[in-house]
């Protein structure tokens, strides 16, 4: 008599790895279309472009995508989809706002700051816990750390004039940042209560 524990252990085998490949697969889906799901946020956002007289830096929405970037996705996907889009605007692709001179004019140093902030904030606020305290906390975190890396740019930009590039770089836009802010943080709170309450109607209904 012969034992057919060989076959079925490898019969098994081959399930699990074709199981692991498929899971390998549907992570890896996920992933590209996060981050292209931000690069599309984000570059929208920079079409909604407001001229700011005195200034050649523009209101765009791209803050609120870097936001929603790092609140809902893990840091690591955060900055991946921030740095594709500054790819995309170095190769040509118009992703960048209208006019602005992208990653060489006088606002690159916003858009260099978009994938660090992204990074932070997807370190410190994308964890399904974290209290809307901790959302408001990690987000202004990465607008600061835009606003350092585009009011440096400006300084160097402006020949060492740091008062200038404080009046034309950071005081025109602190309300509307403080604006995206708490926006970013109302979509991430009804998003989670949205899952929230598909989640209970599941297991309302497995359960019933």
């Amino acid at each position: 008599m012969h034992s057919n524990a060989p076959t079925v252990a490898r019969d098994s085998s081959i399930v699990a790895t074709a199981c692991a490949s498929r899971t390998t697969l549907q992570s890896t889906a996920v992933s590209l279309a996060t981050v292209l799901g931000f690069v599309l946020l984000v570059a929208l956002g920079a079409q909604v472009r407001v001229p700011v007289p005195g200034t050649e830096v523009p209101m765009t929405l791209q803050l609120l995508g870097v936001l929603l970037a790092g609140l809902l996705s893990t840091s690591t996907r955060a900055a991946l989809g921030l740095s594709t889009y500054l790819l995309l605007g170095i190769v040509g692709l118009p992703v960048f706002s209208p006019g602005s001179g992208g990653i060489w004019g006088p606002t690159g140093g916003y858009l260099v700051g978009f994938i660090p902030a992204a990074w932070i904030v997807g370190l410190l606020g994308s964890r399904g816990a974290a209290s809307v305290g901790r959302l408001f906390g990690s987000g202004a975190i990465g607008v600061v750390v835009v606003f350092i890396c585009g009011t440096g740019w400006r300084i160097a930009w402006l020949a060492g004039d740091w008062r200038l590039a404080l009046q034309t770089g950071l005081l025109p836009f602190i309300l509307k940042a403080a604006v995206e802010l708490c926006l970013a943080v109302t979509l991430v709170v009804s998003i989670r209560c949205w899952q929230e309450r598909c989640g209970g109607a599941d297991v309302s209904e497995s359960t019933g």
